[in-house]
């Protein structure tokens, strides 16, 4: 049985290139940030803005990719779903910000 693409606005979204500081499309690879609500193969639609309270954004931590939690009280800070420490907003790199989940059935 092959995979059925069921979400109406994946042909549109498969077409988005990788392109630094616009809209791109990021394949989750595996079930890590489940916690998130975010399962292997969702697509993530990411883009470069700047950060709101509560938004979900990835970010690069010492060459590793992370998909964290975005809170600016008490301090600018980046929650990851694991029992680790929140990261200091400076100790980050911002990947991008997800505006978009794209799940296939």
């Amino acid at each position: 049985m092959s995979e059925r693409l069921t979400h109406p606005l994946l042909p549109v979204l498969e077409e988005i290139p990788y392109q630094p500081g616009r809209t791109f499309l990021h394949r989750v690879d595996s079930e890590q940030w489940k916690e998130l609500g975010i399962h292997k193969n969702d697509r993530l639609m990411l883009e470069f803005r700047p950060l709101k309270n509560g938004d979900l954004a990835m970010v690069l931590h010492h060459g590793q990719a992370l998909l964290t939690r975005y809170s600016h009280l008490p301090q600018p800070t980046f929650h990851s779903p694991t029992p680790s420490k929140a990261l200091p907003i400076d100790d980050a790199v911002l990947q991008g910000v997800v505006t978009c989940i794209v799940r296939t059935l």
